[in-house]
């Protein structure tokens, strides 16, 4: 009986220990990534950490994020439309200039613009949700941390980046299901032009439910793609010193517009680069007209590869890796410039 109330004296005594251990590991200087944790830059993005205070500063990150997604999907979404065309037709174009030369020739400028209405008016709320999400994820780990200017670890910027990118995958998912679906069913009789009318289509043919296909694929996409987005961007601004006159708070020269544009359109191109295998299988996912085509991921990766080679998986990468500095290289800007105008709201 004695042995038994020592152990659960341990076990108690242990589990503060367990509750703060992420507070340890981060203070513990004998941990790798806190020894280098100094010399990064002291955010990926403006996270206000504890100096924000209510619900302003937690609009304030979600206002910044739908501007800068907005203005992104507004000036990426034409080669959007050519990844989405050559990631779900077979055989049909030859490249990236030559499905941009059909869609001119056969169909006219505004197809590139078709279906812009769905993640045009969810794109914002899902920058709002991953930097939203992500910011206030870094606030809390500074009020956790007790300092008002503490230093993210890179366990912390992963944390908040998968934190980020799931919580986004349930507005992204239907978005792109009804993206893919105008893209894929050009030229089909009665097939809806618009996303009010393709919603509609996707409810009456397929239930509210189909809305959702592929949201595991999203999800497996963008929480290990917005852990790399932020880690990338963190790493340039740690890297490359600011070019502007603007001293900050330590001193030293801020970073201008424009290399905020180059590091996130930087961000973008690598983060999609691992994870985009797993996006040509969602693409297919959401385009198949029989819902029973593919039973998940792993089938319809096997299927694909099988038909037409391992190569498929990068199918449509390049028109993709090009729309990614206007898209990301945008939202960073302009998060990145409405935090900046409106920080004085929150001191």
């Amino acid at each position: 009986m004695q042995q038994q109330q020592q152990q659960q004296q341990q076990r108690a005594a242990g589990f503060p220990l367990l509750v703060n251990s992420q507070a340890g590991w981060r203070h513990n200087p004998s941990n790798l990534l806190t020894q280098n944790v100094k010399a990064a830059h002291s955010a990926p993005i403006l996270a206000f950490s504890g100096k924000e205070k209510g619900v302003l500063g937690f609009a304030l990150h979600f206002a910044g994020g739908t501007l800068g997604g907005m203005g992104g999907i507004l000036l990426s979404y034409p080669l959007d439309t050519v990844k989405v065309r050559m990631q779900t037709s077979v055989g049909v174009y030859k490249g990236m200039g030559d499905c941009i030369s059909k869609i001119i020739s056969q169909e006219g400028m505004k197809t590139f613009y078709r279906g812009i209405g769905a993640p045009l008016s969810a794109y914002g709320v899902i920058k709002a949700i991953t930097f939203g999400a992500y910011g206030n994820c870094l606030d809390y780990f500074a009020k956790r941390a007790g300092d008002p200017d503490h230093v993210p670890t890179y366990l912390e910027i992963i944390t908040a980046g998968h934190i980020a990118g799931f919580a986004a995958a349930f507005i992204m998912a239907p978005s792109d299901r009804v993206k893919v679906t105008i893209q894929a069913m050009r030229g089909q009789a009665n097939a809806p032009t618009t996303a009010i009318a393709t919603y509609k289509y996707i409810v009456q043919t397929y239930g509210v439910k189909s809305l959702f296909r592929g949201i595991q694929a999203t999800a497996m996409r963008d929480g290990p793609g917005m852990a790399l987005y932020y880690i990338i961007y963190d790493g340039a601004k740690k890297t490359f010193g600011g070019w502007s006159d603007t001293l900050d708070a330590k001193g030293k020269p801020m970073h201008t517009p424009i290399q905020m544009l180059m590091f996130g359109g930087a961000s973008g191109v690598v983060s999609w680069l691992p994870v985009y295998p797993i996006d040509v299988l969602k693409s297919r996912i959401q385009a198949a007209q029989d819902p029973n085509q593919y039973k998940g991921m792993l089938d319809c990766a096997v299927k694909s590869v099988k038909a037409e080679g391992p190569f498929v998986l990068y199918r449509g990468c390049l028109p993709v890796l090009c729309a990614a500095v206007p898209l990301h290289g945008t939202v960073f800007m302009v998060y990145e410039m409405w935090m900046q105008a409106t920080k004085h709201l929150v001191e």
